[in-house]
């Protein structure tokens, strides 16, 4: 715990000093600029009302937490979490999907200390998550063995939100079609972009906070090295996923057959990603999808499994996307019907977007087909961290460093 009183508090004042230091070249000073402190005011207002009065309530407490951004999405005052680039509709609430989800996971488990408000206000880990349901001091490794592990993961993360994720935000044009071929094309292209992206900043943050003295989860582990969405899932935001299992699926499993214990948490999963029409059918939607691939594998139909994990990635990502709940029919309607413009969309899309989405059609299928060799079995990007290929990763750096093709932001802090 002494990492914990000290370097978890002189981690948080490094984060935000980096922050306002940040915030200094910028030329206007406003509310937005000043965001980071109120995930640690809020924070304090949590663990002193639930230590005062609310101990004995942990569980209700807990799930109010939980679902407290579903309320403020509810109620318009935060947006939701459909992975478009937006400001923050009140940056009074910054981070509030990360830091509710934080607490509710330690109240539930009754294992909340009032140190712990370093870690869940952290201005680097509210970017986007991961959430951190464990964490542990490392400082007792000696510094040049912790750059030495935890760069590598620094590196993959940069490479893969700036040179892969961020060159793509020019292909969106397309989440406006309502014809098949560009509903498709849009869809794989927004699920690359959304797993580069996301995975590339949790990577990041992961380096940091260990380089630091503190590990936290490994938020993704090669989802598309999986082979059904059972598989995928556990390699997917993995530390929402470990909070969904603690809040909702082991206490529903004991009242529950597995299949309503699972639409409890995904249509509790796609609540904390906002409330809006297109979430709750994406809930259902994986819901289902889910049901279906455990039958299947039980049924040792592993191929048929297979089959269903690719369209039914495509297609929730499609759901995910569109919040307009009538061009979404359109959409699920997969149909031609209206001129197809995808040629006359590529005509005016950069350079620099084809080669970021070659880079990225290029990685997800080296995980697929080669998830069974040595450095690709732990599925931890180990092939990437080879001392070889983290050369290459350093040039893609250099040559796309100065580009300023495409929209840069952390998908999953888009409130």
């Amino acid at each position: 715990m002494k990492f914990i009183q000290n370097g978890a508090f002189r981690l948080y004042l490094l984060s935000v000093f980096i922050y306002f230091a940040w915030v200094l070249t910028q030329s206007e000073f406003t509310l937005e600029s000043v965001k980071i402190l109120f995930p640690l005011f809020f924070s304090f207002v949590i663990i002193f009302f639930y230590k005062k009065y609310l101990e004995k309530f942990n569980k209700v407490f807990a799930y109010f937490l939980f679902f407290s951004v579903s309320l403020t999405s509810l109620f318009g005052i935060t947006n939701v979490m459909d992975g478009s680039y937006a400001l923050s509709t009140n940056p009074i609430l910054y981070g509030l999907a990360f830091y509710s989800a934080f607490f509710a996971f330690h109240i539930y488990k009754k294992s909340l200390d009032r140190k712990f408000i370093w870690i869940a206000s952290n201005p680097i880990l509210l970017i986007t998550g991961p959430i951190a349901f464990s964490f542990k001091g490392i400082t007792y490794i000696k510094i040049k063995k912790r750059v030495s592990y935890y760069f590598p993961f620094f590196l993959i993360g940069i490479v893969f939100f700036k040179v892969i994720a961020t060159p793509l935000t020019p292909f969106f044009e397309l989440i406006n079609s309502t014809n098949v071929i560009e509903v498709l094309v849009f869809g794989i292209i927004f699920e690359l972009f959304v797993y580069f992206n996301f995975c590339g900043l949790s990577l990041i943050v992961y380096s940091i906070f260990g380089i630091l003295g503190l590990k936290i989860p490994l938020n993704f582990k090669q989802p598309f090295s999986s082979r059904n969405m059972i598989d995928y899932w556990r390699g997917w935001h993995r530390s929402l996923s470990h909070v969904l299992k603690i809040l909702f699926y082991l206490p529903a499993r004991k009242k529950y057959s597995i299949n309503v214990a699972l639409f409890i948490v995904f249509l509790s999963s796609a609540l904390w990603h906002g409330v809006s029409a297109n979430f709750f059918l994406w809930g259902a939607f994986h819901a289902f999808c889910f049901i279906f691939s455990v039958k299947l594998l039980k049924k040792d139909f592993k191929l048929f499994s297979l089959f269903l994990m690719v369209p039914a990635i495509i297609v929730g990502r499609i759901i995910f996307s569109e919040t307009d709940l009538d061009r979404l029919i359109l959409k699920l309607s997969f149909s031609i019907n209206s001129p197809i413009e995808i040629i006359n969309l590529f005509k005016n899309i950069p350079t620099l977007s084809f080669l970021s989405l070659l880079l990225g059609i290029l990685w997800v299928s080296l995980e697929f087909f080669l998830k069974d060799l040595r450095f690709f079995k732990e599925r931890s990007y180990k092939f990437l961290r080879i001392p070889s290929l983290q050369i290459c990763l350093m040039i893609l750096f250099v040559l796309f460093a100065g580009s300023q093709t495409g929209i840069e932001y952390a998908v999953y802090s888009q409130r």
